[in-house]
């Protein structure tokens, strides 16, 4: 069972470390229950952003979803249908095989993600979910609550995190737990500049290219350290992961002029970051059939 307290066991050499919605699946959860359950609410959560604390508003919706007869196989049915790219997974399953520790870490919460990784079988890959508790009464209505709860003294984190969770600090803990060999980090949204910024040298973000997350780096490149890939699709992702485990990742890589991947260092003098871009003009497949309205914008307005 996925913990959201599990650390990392004694000898990993790499660590590698997602946000969930736009950056391994192709949505945003909290959007794809309403915008498929009900129509309604779904114009209600779109219209409440940045009006209402995020994780409190899904738990209001959720208390309606319950009352207008929505069920909890209505939910996990809908869930199981949410977009994986198949070479999402493939990279997922790659680096496991290479002996590196996997960890979720999400403004979601656990019945979405749970759910989501195993509808698509690979739940077992992920030493640790960290995101917004949550779980079905014996009513069968899903409750949600903030992951740093209003019982705890604010995180007081400067940088563009939630009230409910700031990445950088969780993603921290996970650093300090051990010597890493490296450190990965890939998200898509502003509330992922934040564990960006917690990052060496010699570890890598990787940052889904046109969101929010590549605008924060662009403006405060002097706040991020590590190397910066940018991807568009999960056939990036997996062509990265290649290159990362298998340490082709560098400005050499251009060298090639069969290389996919082209490499560049930063022009500003403020960062010592190493700019890659393995984005390709190909769209990724994706397993689940079901077509979804939910858009990029969508997750640049919320949140990861």
């Amino acid at each position: 069972m996925l913990s959201t307290t599990s650390m990392p066991p004694a000898f990993s050499k790499r660590l590698f470390v997602f946000d969930f919605d736009w950056t391994l699946i192709e949505a945003d959860s909290d959007h794809w229950v309403f915008e498929h359950l009900c129509k309604e609410l779904y114009q209600e959560q779109l219209e409440a952003v940045g009006k209402v604390q995020w994780t409190d508003l899904q738990q209001r919706l959720l208390g309606e979803l319950f009352d207008r007869g929505v069920s909890r196989d209505d939910i996990e049915k809908t869930l199981s249908q949410v977009p994986f790219a198949p070479e999402m997974i493939e990279a997922l399953q790659l680096m496991k095989s290479q002996g590196a520790e996997l960890y979720i870490l999400s403004d979601a919460n656990t019945i979405y993600i749970n759910t989501v990784l195993k509808a698509y079988d690979i739940d077992h890959l992920f030493t640790g979910v960290i995101t917004n508790p949550a779980e079905f009464d014996k009513r069968g209505r899903l409750n949600v609550v903030r992951f740093h709860g209003l019982d705890q003294p604010p995180h007081n984190c400067p940088l563009p995190c939630q009230p409910n969770l700031c990445k950088g600090q969780v993603l921290q803990k996970l650093i300090d737990a051990q010597t890493w060999q490296q450190v990965i980090y890939m998200g898509d949204s502003t509330n992922d500049f934040c564990p960006s910024t917690r990052l060496d040298t010699n570890d890598i973000v990787l940052a889904r290219r046109g969101l929010l997350l590549e605008k924060e780096i662009t403006e405060r490149p002097e706040l991020v350290h590590a190397n910066v890939v940018y991807w568009n699709d999960a056939t990036d992702v997996l062509r990265a992961t290649e290159a990362i485990l298998f340490n082709t990742l560098s400005s050499s890589s251009s060298s090639s002029s069969s290389s996919s991947m082209s490499a560049t260092t930063t022009a500003a003098s403020s960062t010592s970051s190493l700019l890659i871009d393995v984005s390709s003009s190909k769209a990724a497949e994706v397993l689940s059939p079901v077509e979804s309205s939910d858009s990029r914008l969508h997750a640049q307005a919320v949140r990861a």
